[in-house]
């Protein structure tokens, strides 16, 4: 074989080499690999963004703002589909569970303490109304668990006590004794129930109701004994006795009762006192009869 023709092939076979080269490269460097699939990244964004989110750093108002953006970011992200249901109900509902327990914390707090403040009872009530209200799988379903639920009705309770509480508390006017005991008797045990207890206002509030009716009681009976001072309206001694003897017999039954809690003994003397000065007028006074 001749040189020209040797050289030829050697030509021809590095020229095939070099092609060949070239091909496999464009194929397996230029074209990506089949079976690598594109990166989801709203899906990762949401899934990172609840999975970051932790309440119990934040201030309590804070973290529901962030609640909200999280929510809202969930759910405009699946009405544009870029995430699936399952994703956007994912993200909701954790996140909810996260802030619901942050605000049970914070709520549990504050009925520990010895000063208790309407204001955030408002905040409280507002929170559980909006937490109730989340929902997932379309509107279907609570964002949260029903133990979780269950709590924020607790809370809710708590409140509605508080706020019956303070109504008993402020039931201090004189009916009749039955009626008096009954009152003294039920603020007293809400004075000692859970979570109430620890309100230092209520619970002087409640237990001074039984004081307080005394009181009311004790204003009731000398409003009466004062109307002896009137000798003329009563026109005859017999008539004024008549009354002198009813208001006695009420000045004994007001001393003797128990149904206060507290001692009747130093008004029940004034009242005494009062109406022995109303006799002794009413005997010195010229009667026409």
């Amino acid at each position: 074989m001749n040189r020209s023709l040797i050289k030829s092939l050697i030509l021809a076979i590095a020229i095939a080499v070099a092609v060949g080269g070239v091909l496999f490269f464009i194929q397996t460097v230029v074209s990506p690999p089949e079976n690598i699939k594109t990166e989801d990244v709203h899906t990762a964004d949401i899934q990172k963004f609840s999975n970051s989110y932790n309440p119990d750093t934040l201030e309590l108002k804070e973290a529901e703002k962030l609640f909200d953006v999280i929510a809202d970011r969930a759910t405009l992200y699946r009405e544009d589909s870029l995430i699936d249901q399952k994703s956007c109900d994912n993200a909701i509902s954790s996140s909810a569970e996260k802030f619901s327990a942050a605000f049970v914390k914070w709520s549990m707090s504050k009925f520990e303490q010895s000063i208790w403040s309407h204001s955030d009872h408002v905040v409280m009530t507002k929170i559980i109304y909006k937490l109730r209200n989340v929902t997932i799988a379309q509107g279907s379903k609570k964002a949260l668990e029903s133990t979780s639920l269950a709590v924020l009705t607790k809370i809710e309770s708590i409140i509605s006590e508080y706020g019956n509480a303070w109504n008993v508390a402020k039931q201090t006017s004189f009916n009749n004794y039955n009626d008096a005991y009954s009152k003294r008797k039920n603020a007293e045990s809400l004075a000692t129930k859970e979570y109430l207890k620890n309100c230092v206002r209520l619970v002087n509030a409640l237990n001074s109701v039984g004081q307080k009716l005394e009181l009311s009681c004790y204003y009731q009976l000398k409003r009466r004994i004062d109307n002896l001072q009137n000798l003329y309206s009563f026109g005859t001694k017999s008539a004024y006795d008549n009354e002198s003897s009813k208001v006695y017999d009420l000045i004994q039954e007001f001393e003797k009762t128990k149904v206060f809690g507290v001692s009747t003994s130093a008004h029940a003397q004034s009242l005494k006192n009062s109406q022995d000065y109303y006799d002794r007028s009413a005997e010195n006074y010229t009667w026409n009869e």
